[in-house]
């Protein structure tokens, strides 16, 4: 009999770690885009900064719901 339940925490940590190395590389691909100067760096910039505050707000929408 086992107190833990394994399969939960393994999904919760491919979750958690999907979920936060994506929004940060996805940040720093966001500044590198704004700093580059051309036009279609600057627009795939901000929509990965949206794509970021995004996943922030369905993040806390997620842990406000419960």
């Amino acid at each position: 009999m086992s107190y833990i339940d394994v399969d939960a925490l393994w999904r919760v940590m491919v979750a958690s770690l999907v979920g936060g190395v994506g929004i940060a590389a996805l940040f720093s691909v966001g500044l590198i885009g704004v700093s580059s100067g051309r036009t279609v760096g600057r627009v795939a910039g901000g929509l990965a900064f949206a794509v970021v505050v995004a996943g922030i707000i369905l993040g806390v929408y997620v842990m406000l719901d419960k």
